[in-house]
């Protein structure tokens, strides 16, 4: 098994051990509902996951019906939260970034002007998907109507570096947006102008971290 095919796997262990039961349905509202900006997953896959976290005696499944409609729920074993506490004992993998409308803006010579455009949009779309989840799901915490309100101090912490993330994406599209359009003046030195983006940028880096043995 992969490191991340594990880390999704410990994922869902880790919702299963905030309630007493998940349904698969709740656990990929759940999933869609905010973690999918920064673990996102396949409902396929999670369906699978659940199933392979049963086979190793992490959960428990139970079958229930509604009329003819089947429904599977999900409960943590003893074993599971073991997996889980090792699991977190464990260092994590490095953070990652895949970003194909940053691809296309890196191949910006082989490309037109709209189709620079169109990878800005995304960028842009991304993060107003992000801020539109974080309209509802505020507002919900501050009024203390949330699923997980009894998690307000952790999911606090998300909602911050997802803000901050979305925040980041339409300020860095802006600035993009404006750099290209200047390229097409002759009058513009575009290394100069990309030296000074390097520049401003290195001038608001933190001071390095002294290693010490």
């Amino acid at each position: 098994m992969s490191r991340r095919t594990a880390t999704t796997a410990n994922a869902l262990l880790g919702l299963l051990a905030l309630r007493a039961e998940w349904s698969t349905w709740d656990l990929t509202q759940q999933l869609r509902r905010n973690m999918r900006f920064f673990w996102p997953r396949a409902e396929s896959q999670i369906y699978e996951e659940a199933k392979g976290l049963v086979t190793k005696g992490y959960a428990k499944a139970a079958r229930s019906y509604t009329g003819q409609r089947a429904r599977t729920s999900y409960k943590i074993t003893a074993a599971g939260r073991r997996a889980l506490k090792q699991w977190l004992a464990s260092p994590p993998r490095p953070t990652t970034l895949e970003c194909e409308p940053l691809l296309r803006i890196f191949l910006a010579d082989f490309a037109t002007a709209d189709q620079l455009d169109s990878a800005l949009d995304q960028i842009r779309a991304d993060a107003s998907a992000i801020l539109d989840v974080g309209r509802i799901v505020g507002p919900e915490y501050l009024g203390g109507t949330a699923p997980f309100q009894d998690q307000l101090h952790v999911r606090a912490l998300v909602f911050d570096f997802l803000s901050h993330h979305a925040r980041m994406l339409l300020d860095w599209a802006d600035r993009t947006s404006t750099t290209i359009e200047q390229w097409g003046d002759p009058a513009v030195d575009r290394e100069a102008l990309a030296l000074a983006i390097i520049s401003s940028n290195l001038a608001a880096y933190p001071a390095p971290e002294r290693i010490t043995d």
